[in-house]
């Protein structure tokens, strides 16, 4: 190959590779403004869906603080408005008497009966694990009327932890039997269990927990003297105060 050939083909490549870079140049410059203009659009976008937001939760913070302050002040606090009575707790509401203690299902154990009769003595066995025990009563009454009376809880023959008190017989027209044990203990605290509620089945059969009236009466200390004991049959009561 002669030299003036060798010429024409390396002038021929370097006309070629000029344009080749030229282009990747200006496509690279084509490629970068671009992008950068996309970033400054979406940064823009995002600023503008910012203020949005904000506005957004401020309208809501805004609508939750006029709720509020149209609500009044027994539906914010629970208290009972101006004139009216404060409310009651829940037991207290329902049958118009003391709010006891959170009951202690831990140291007294019960197995409320299913049903008892009326015109017959209930049988009334609860365990009891606590080590300082003083005196345990059952604390009683008819659902539907009266008010409330005890009588002692002995312990059992033979037996360290279980108590048993004999609670008079129900009139044939009570609803139900209701009642409570009440641990005191040597230190002055007084433990409660939970109140049972024991409906009332007229039925000629006498279940195991139950025995007919004898012929001395229950003798039951009565808490309120405003208040007599009611719906019981075979049963004498005296003021607590006097026990």
């Amino acid at each position: 190959m002669s030299m003036v050939s060798r010429w024409l083909i390396a002038i021929v490549l370097l006309v070629m590779a000029v344009p080749v870079q030229s282009v990747s140049a200006a496509g690279e410059n084509d490629y970068e403004i671009p992008l950068r203009e996309l970033k400054k659009v979406e940064k823009k976008k995002v600023e503008k869906k910012k203020p949005k937001k904000v506005e957004t939760r401020k309208r809501k913070e805004r609508k939750k603080a006029e709720t509020t302050s149209q609500e009044t002040p027994s539906e914010v606090s629970g208290a009972a408005a101006p004139g009216q009575p404060a409310p009651l707790a829940p037991e207290t509401a329902r049958h118009g008497e003391e709010n006891m203690e959170t009951p202690d299902s831990t140291h007294i154990s019960h197995d409320p009966y299913s049903y008892v009769v009326p015109g017959k003595r209930t049988v009334i066995k609860a365990i009891i694990s606590r080590e300082t025990v003083q005196s345990v009563r059952c604390r009683f009454r008819s659902l539907d009327k009266g008010g409330y009376a005890s009588v002692p809880m002995a312990k059992a023959p033979g037996s360290q932890f279980t108590y048993v008190a004999t609670l008079p017989a129900l009139e044939p027209g009570a609803a139900s039997l209701r009642y409570r044990i009440i641990v005191f203990e040597a230190s002055g605290i007084q433990t409660y269990s939970q109140e049972f509620v024991i409906p009332v089945k007229p039925t000629f059969v006498t279940p195991g927990w139950q025995q007919d009236p004898a012929r001395e009466p229950v003798r039951a200390a009565l808490e309120n003297p405003r208040q007599p004991l009611k719906g019981f049959t075979d049963v004498v009561t005296e003021d607590a105060d006097s026990k």
